[in-house]
C-alpha cells in the first residue's frame, strides 16, 4: 500500500492487492558483519548528547551522465512478510527505459531517497524496521541498518553527510552518518512522524509531519543548530513540500486512501505560518518532486509544480492522474491520466521525462514533459518510491 495512515484498517484491500504483480522470490541479502545496526535503549535515548549538525555545505552540482538509472521500490508480495526488491531501470536519455537489474531488500521497501551527490540510494524497509543503503553504480546493497519502528520519511542533508529517517512508531528521528552508516545521536521530537523535507537555502531546518499521534499541530520544524522545534498551527497534514522555487511550503491532507481530500495548505517557510488554505476540486493530491529525496535532477521551469493525485470526482480511482499545477495561481492547468494510486516521481533531464509510480496496477509511467502525455509504461510490481541517478 502507500502513504495512508490507515493501512492496518484496510487489511482486506491489502490482501486483494497482494495478488497483483507479486515479486519473484529472492534469497535474503547477507549484510557484512561490519554493517552497523541500531538498537537504542530508552535510557540511551534520554541521555543522548545534543545534536551537533555539520556546517552547512553547498549542495553538489549534479553530474553529467552517460546513462540514467532509475531505482524503484517494489513493495513485495506481502507487506508483513517476505522481501521486497529494488528494480533498476536504465536509459541513455533518448531511448526507452529498460529493466537492468533487481536487488533484494528487506520487508515492505517503501520510501526512498538519493544523496544529492548521487553516491548512495537509501530505501526504508517499512515492516522490517531497516534502511538499505545501495551503491547505484555497483548495483549492490552496502548495508542494512536497524532504525526506528516502521520507518517512513527519509531524506538526505543537502551536503550528503547525513541521512535522516523518520518513523511512524517512534518519537525520534534516526540520523545515519554517510559512508560509515553509524547511527548518530537521534533527534528527539516527542511525536511519531510521517514525512520529511529540507530546502537547500535552509539546510538547518528539518520539516516533518505528524500523522500518527493525536496532537493539535501536525506540522513542525526541527532546527538542527539549536535542537529547538517550532510547531506550526495547522492540522490534517499528510505530506509537505517546498514549491519549485522554495518560496512556499504546501501540504496535502488526509493520507487515507479511502478518504480523499482536495484540501491543500500553503505556508510561509520563513515566518512558519499559514498563508492560505486552498482546494483542488475533484482531485486528491499526494506527492511532488521533493529535493534530497526523489532524484538528483529537477525541471528548470519552476512555474509549474507536479502533484500525484489519487482521485477524480467524476471517475473515482480510475481518474488518478499527474497534476500540472500553476502554484502561484493556485490552479490545475493540465493533468496526465495514470494508473490507480500514483505515488512518487522522479525526473530525467536529458529526455525531459517525468517518471511516476502507480502502485495497484504496478507500473512506472514515463511522461513527456512537453506533451504531458505517457510515452512508456514499465511494469514494476507494487511500485512506490522512485529515485534517479546519473551514471558517468
Amino acid at each position: 500500500m502507500g502513504e495512508e495512515r490507515g493501512a492496518l484498517r484496510v487489511v482486506a484491500l491489502v490482501v486483494a492487492w497482494a495478488l497483483v504483480g507479486a515479486c519473484s522470490s529472492y534469497a535474503e541479502v547477507r549484510v557484512p558483519r561490519s554493517s552497523p545496526e541500531l538498537t537504542i535503549p530508552p535510557a540511551a535515548l534520554a541521555t543522548a548528547a545534543p545534536t551537533v549538525p555539520p556546517a552547512p555545505a553547498r549542495t553538489p552540482e549534479p553530474r553529467i551522465y552517460s546513462k540514467l538509472r532509475v531505482f524503484v521500490a517494489a513493495e513485495g508480495a506481502s507487506y508483513f512478510s517476505g522481501n521486497g526488491e529494488l528494480w533498476v531501470l536504465e536509459t541513455d536519455g533518448r531511448s526507452e527505459f529498460q529493466v537492468a537489474s533487481r536487488i533484494p531488500l528487506g520487508t515492505w521497501p517503501h520510501n526512498m531517497s538519493v544523496s544529492p551527490d548521487g553516491r548512495w540510494v537509501a530505501v526504508a524497509n517499512r515492516s522490517s524496521h531497516q534502511v538499505s543503503i545501495v551503491d547505484p553504480v555497483a548495483l549492490k546493497e552496502l548495508a542494512r541498518v536497524r532504525v526506528g519502528k516502521q520507518p517512513h520519511g527519509i531524506i538526505w542533508a543537502p551536503d550528503s553527510s547525513v541521512l535522516y529517517v523518520g518513523a511512524e512508531k517512534e518519537t525520534f528521528i534516526t540520523r545515519l552518518e554517510a559512508g560509515t552508516w553509524k547511527t548518530l545521536a537521534p533527534l528527539q521530537v516527542g511525536v511519531k512522524q510521517h514525512t520529511l523535507a529540507i530546502h537547500p537555502e535552509r539546510p538547518h531546518e528539518l520539516w516533518f509531519s505528524v500523522t500518527m499521534d493525536n496532537v493539535a499541530d501536525h506540522l513542525r520544524v526541527y532546527d538542527l543548530r539549536t535542537d529547538k522545534i517550532t510547531s506550526i498551527r495547522t492540522h490534517d497534514v499528510h505530506d509537505m513540500y517546498f514549491t519549485p522555487d522554495g518560496s512556499e511550503v504546501w501540504s496535502s491532507s488526509s493520507g487515507f486512501l479511502d478518504k480523499p481530500s482536495d484540501r491543500m495548505v500553503v505556508y510561509d517557510p520563513v515566518e512558519k505560518v499559514v498563508k492560505a488554505e486552498i482546494k483542488l476540486p475533484g482531485r486528491y493530491p499526494f506527492h511532488t518532486l521533493k529535493r534530497f529525496q526523489d532524484g538528483v535532477y529537477y525541471p528548470k521551469d519552476t512555474s509549474v509544480m507536479l502533484l500525484s493525485s489519487h482521485y477524480s470526482a467524476e471517475k473515482g480511482r480510475n481518474g488518478s492522474a499527474l497534476l500540472w499545477v500553476d502554484w502561484k495561481a493556485r490552479k490545475v492547468i493540465d493533468e496526465t491520466p495514470l494508473g490507480i494510486q500514483p505515488f512518487h516521481m522522479t525526473y530525467d533531464p536529458i529526455g525531459e521525462r517525468v517518471l511516476v509510480t502507480s502502485n495497484v496496477d504496478g507500473m512506472v509511467n514515463v511522461i513527456d514533459r512537453q506533451t504531458r502525455r505517457v510515452v512508456q509504461k514499465v511494469a514494476v510490481p507494487k511500485a512506490h518510491g522512485i529515485v534517479s541517478v546519473g551514471i558517468p
